[in-house]
């Protein structure tokens, strides 16, 4: 059947197999629809992913790319019961390796040169630092002093406009800023003296993304050792498969690297000049899109016909490092064989040294493995043009097919304060840095949580939904793990009455609903969010059966329940695969779990020792004549403490027995230290309102402290004062003029405030005294005899300020014995 594409141009044709189908549907991007998926070969799968390109660290976007499509893989395996052949590519011939390699031996040799900070490395800094804002922020500038104009220009780098025409201008700029910032200082530095091998590193380190790409523009070309390249491919393609390792990622059937495919590259590219469709030039190779698109039934950009013509991405495509000015006969010709310049790694051709483009690897790794006709390639969004477009153009011009890939699936993006997260933006949280906070677990949830080919934005709060869904989850199998092995332990003969009843009934109609809605969601194009609310149903509801009390529950129905939750979550990756009980997660060794053999000694012996501790303190009890609260008291510190950090909860229930729930200790002790901070924090809030209650009521008593009989004789009233009457009033200005009805009744009311204010200052002094008496009488009889002579002491200095001064300014000298109190107590 023939299908075609959203520009009415591109065929696509639908496969056909006799082999009976599971009416799985999928939203390929081919057609823009979701479609019948159809393998070509029966039951079997070839499927093709894009792997990364290994020269940095990955990060979380990485994550959502590779856990979401390993989610889709074991429901195709697992749950749908395909032969899946995965093939994925590494990428170690790139310009981003390329130029990472150079730029970090290079600014590392650099580093170790510099014994002090010279003038020389300044000016380097400084030439670097105005070619970079030249480059990066399309700003001219021939001295440092342009900065200024630049700052304000772009409004410290945030304008909007710059920002919307160039994603990477807020990071060229913090870069560009930090760099001006470390010049300045070193300016200073050598001016005081200060001028150590200490001093020349923060200078180099400040300026290191800047300074680096300066070098590689200055000595690029002089590094000749293709060996670095290599060790930095495979540096991080180790630590990219230590994360999807730590994620609970399957690992593909197949793995390809880009360095062990040149020879076929080459043949590869020599077919597809061999049939018109590419051109030698100046020893590269260039694809021929005029030659190839609308010729012989041929079409380009089968993704994305509406950009075709988008010379940008083509050229980001193309990598830094190609030539701006190639003499190409259309200036979106894309690379298949690139000459290699000084500086760079290079193999030999037909065309002379160089190496393969970016869009070529995949083609060919892809086809000799899977061979002319692939049922599904996948990778993130972002590929789609000019990346897969191009894959396909030259591999349907090389194979002469019309459909090299039947089925094309993209992820969605994953962004982060509405950008997508990138190595290139430097916006990006590792996935080493997201497992310190998170579990893999949880990340997958976050991932079932959102349909694959969605957008996902990653806020603040985003991880609040699967953290609280995984919480329900855990419960749940904790109870009904718990709960069943209790009715093992405890199972009788047959009292002759039935259980399995009407409320059981029920919840077996409801399971049987979950059952048909999770497997129409998984096959309307893996549905997970749908799927995963289902789940989430039918365990809440089984939650409420159980609050009916355990002995008016069926632990058969509940079985059911949970074996069908953890069967489906094993299809998802939410299962350890291989261990663990037939209900739950199952376990690793970072849940605290086993692989392989443990010693019986190593498990029991944490247990026995709390049982060891608590018969101990029983027996103390008991023979010390403590009362039943001891006891009890004992009991809960065993409940709520040792056993849960070993991982053991006891749930007391209403019919006087407990039920003994398995837990990952980790995450009990996770959950009770965020119960304690959030505790502690309230503590504080209180105790910090408390305080700033508090020195609002003293600063509110300081006033009182003046009488308000001198409240208008301080120096500052007697230069608008001349006399006053018996409680203090001024009745005349400073010139001796009356003073008018309204001044003095507006004074008057200031010192009828002041007076009240004053009132409550002599009380709060009158309760300090009397304080001050009882902490005297305490200390007496509780300190030391050696002490005494030091208590007594301080206590008449603290009787003796305590009194009031009743002179001519009426303000009380006393001295809170609080302070007293505490110095002693000190």
């Amino acid at each position: 059947m023939m299908a075609f594409t959203n520009n009415n141009s591109s065929p696509w044709i639908q496969p056909e197999s006799t082999h009976p189908q599971t009416g799985l549907v999928i939203n390929n991007t081919l057609t823009k629809s979701k479609v019948p998926f159809i393998p070509r070969n029966g039951n079997n799968v070839s499927w093709y992913g894009c792997g990364p390109t290994v020269y940095d660290a990955s990060h979380l976007g990485h994550a959502r790319n590779y856990v979401t499509f390993d989610i889709i893989r074991r429901i195709m395996e697992d749950y749908l019961n395909y032969d899946v052949n995965m093939v994925m590519n590494i990428t170690d011939i790139d310009d981003k390796i390329i130029l990472r390699a150079r730029q970090a031996l290079l600014f590392s040799q650099y580093r170790q040169k510099a014994t002090s900070l010279t003038q020389q490395i300044v000016d380097d800094v400084s030439l670097a630092f105005r070619s970079f804002v030249a480059s990066k922020l399309k700003e001219p500038i021939s001295t440092e002093n342009d900065w200024a104009a630049i700052v304000e220009k772009t409004s410290s780098g945030t304008d909007p406009k710059r920002i919307e025409a160039d994603e990477k201008f807020p990071m060229n700029y913090k870069a560009a800023s930090t760099t001006f910032a470390a010049i300045s200082l070193a300016r200073e530095q050598i001016a005081s003296g200060k001028a150590s091998q200490a001093e020349a590193e923060s200078l180099i380190n400040a300026a290191e993304d800047v300074l680096a790409l300066w070098l590689d523009g200055q000595y690029g070309a002089e590094v000749t050792d293709r060996q670095i390249f290599r060790d930095l491919a495979a540096y991080w393609e180790k630590d990219f498969f230590a994360d999807m390792d730590a994620l609970n990622v399957r690992r593909p059937n197949v793995l390809t690297r880009v360095s062990e495919f040149v020879p076929e590259i080459v043949k590869f590219v020599e077919r597809i000049i061999e049939n018109g469709y590419a051109y030698e030039q100046d020893g590269s190779v260039y694809f021929d899109i005029d030659a190839f698109d609308g010729k012989n039934g041929n079409f380009y950009a089968k993704l994305e016909p509406k950009l075709k013509g988008n010379l940008k991405l083509q050229a980001e495509g193309e990598g830094a490092l190609v030539a701006k000015t190639a003499n190409k006969h259309n200036p979106a010709d894309f690379a298949l064989w690139k000459k290699s310049k000084p500086g760079e790694p290079r193999w030999d051709s037909p065309w002379g040294e160089g190496r393969p483009g970016w869009h070529i690897e995949c083609s060919v790794m892809a086809s000799e493995i899977l061979g002319s006709n692939i049922d599904l390639h996948t990778g993130g969004i972002d590929l789609t043009f000019p990346h897969h477009d191009n894959e396909i153009a030259q591999s349907e011009a090389c194979l002469g097919c019309s459909q090299w890939i039947n089925y094309f699936m993209h992820a969605g993006h994953f962004h982060v304060g509405g950008m997508k997260m990138s190595k290139s933006l430097k916006n990006f949280t590792t996935i080493k840095e997201a497992l310190k906070k998170h579990s893999a677990r949880q990340l997958r949830i976050l991932f079932l949580l959102s349909k694959w080919d969605s957008r996902l934005d990653y806020l603040p709060g985003t991880m609040d939904g699967p953290l609280a869904m995984e919480k329900t989850f855990d419960n749940f199998f904790a109870n009904t793990n718990a709960l069943l092995r209790d009715f093992r332990l405890r199972q009788q003969e047959s009292d002759g009455q039935r259980h399995f009843l009407e409320p059981e009934l029920e919840l077996q109609a409801a399971l049987v609903d979950t059952k048909a809605q999770v497997h129409s969601a998984l096959l309307d194009s893996f549905d997970t969010p749908k799927a995963m609310k289902a789940l989430y149903d039918i365990v809440t509801r089984t939650n409420t059966y159980l609050q009916r009390g355990r002995a008016s529950i069926d632990p058969q129905i509940v079985e059911m329940v949970g074996l069908y939750v953890t069967k489906i979550f094993r299809s998802f990756g939410l299962v350890i695969d291989g261990v663990g009980s037939q209900i739950g997660w199952g376990s690793s060794l970072a849940d605290g779990g086993v692989e392989g053999a443990v010693d019986r000694e190593s498990i029991l012996i944490p247990v026995a020792t709390v049982l060891s501790d608590f018969r101990d303190a029983v027996r103390e009890i008991a023979l010390s004549g403590g009362d039943k609260k001891a006891l009890l008291d004992l009991c809960d510190r065993v409940r709520d403490q040792d056993l849960p950090d070993l991982g053991i909860v006891i749930g007391d229930h209403g019919d006087g027995r407990a039920l003994i729930k398995f837990v990952n200790p980790e995450e009990v002790r996770r959950e009770r230290e965020a119960r304690q901070a959030e505790e502690d924090a309230k503590r504080a809030k209180k105790e910090a309102s408390i305080r700033a209650a508090e020195e609002k009521r003293l600063a509110k008593l300081a006033e009182g402290k003046l009488a308000p009989k001198d409240m208008f004789r301080t120096p500052e009233m007697r230069e608008l004062y001349s006399e006053w009457n018996e409680n203090g009033l001024p009745t005349k200005d400073k010139a001796g003029e009356e003073l008018a009805k309204s001044k003095v009744k507006k004074l008057e009311k200031q010192w009828a405030a002041q007076e009240k204010l004053h009132s409550e200052y002599l009380k709060s002094q009158n309760h300090y005294l009397q304080y001050s008496n009882i902490a005297a009488r305490a200390l007496r009889r509780v300190v030391k005899p050696q002490l005494q002579a030091e208590v007594a002491k301080r206590e008449t200095v603290a009787i003796k300020y305590a009194k009031w001064d009743n002179g001519k300014a009426g303000v009380s000298t006393a001295v809170p014995i609080v302070e007293t109190r505490a110095k002693v107590e000190n």
